[in-house]
């Protein structure tokens, strides 16, 4: 019987592992962005141009910061477990992330697709404030930034991709990276400051 509570657990915790990993909050940002970069593109040459000339603020230097940090020791590990080192790496990325949404401004990309990226500078800034005191998952506040950009750019059909958000958190969870209200906190942080951008854009008309 107890071996085969053990077995249980290891079950829980590698499938855990595995939503942790597939929606990694990096990774999810940057194919959703990417998707985002060739679908309002006119043609392949200006989603590339738009590509490279971004991605080195939004992709290429944040990693490259965050692999030397970790190398270096600034950082304990690759979940930033450790609440007190967060704002270090916060504050190189939301600079970042800055210059890449003054850089698709100059380069006139479509509003709907500027109200994504502000709405992800915004989450990030006040999960940056909010981390200071209290960890909150940044795993379902970027995941759920994402599923919630989804469905108002693409209508309520994609509205069961909000029940992603569930193992997701469950991941967190178990993994005991964070308790049930700071994964709460982050998803509701998303929805919120993500619907409230798009609508200040004047996105706020979901389609069927």
């Amino acid at each position: 019987m107890k071996n085969k509570s053990v077995i249980e657990k290891n079950w829980k915790v590698i499938l855990a592992e595995i939503f942790s990993w597939a929606f990694f909050p990096p990774l999810v940002a940057t194919v959703f962005f990417t998707f985002l970069v060739f679908w309002y593109s006119e043609d392949l040459s200006q989603g590339l141009q738009w590509l490279v000339t971004v991605s080195p603020f939004l992709i290429f230097f944040p990693l490259i910061f965050f692999a030397a940090s970790l190398k270096l020791g600034w950082i304990s590990d690759i979940d930033l477990s450790d609440r007190r080192e967060r704002p270090y790496f916060l504050s190189v990325f939301l600079i970042s992330l800055a210059a890449a949404i003054i850089l698709l401004y100059f380069l006139d990309v479509p509003q709907k697709f500027l109200a994504y990226a502000v709405s992800g500078f915004v989450i990030t800034i006040i999960a940056a404030v909010i981390t200071l005191f209290w960890k909150i998952s940044f795993h379902t506040a970027i995941t759920s930034s994402v599923f919630a950009a989804i469905v108002i750019l693409g209508g309520t059909r994609f509205l069961p991709l909000l029940l992603l958000i569930i193992p997701i958190g469950w991941s967190r969870l178990v993994l005991k990276k964070h308790t049930f209200w700071q994964v709460v906190g982050g998803t509701l942080l998303a929805f919120l400051v993500t619907g409230t951008v798009f609508y200040l854009f004047g996105f706020s008309t979901l389609t069927v």
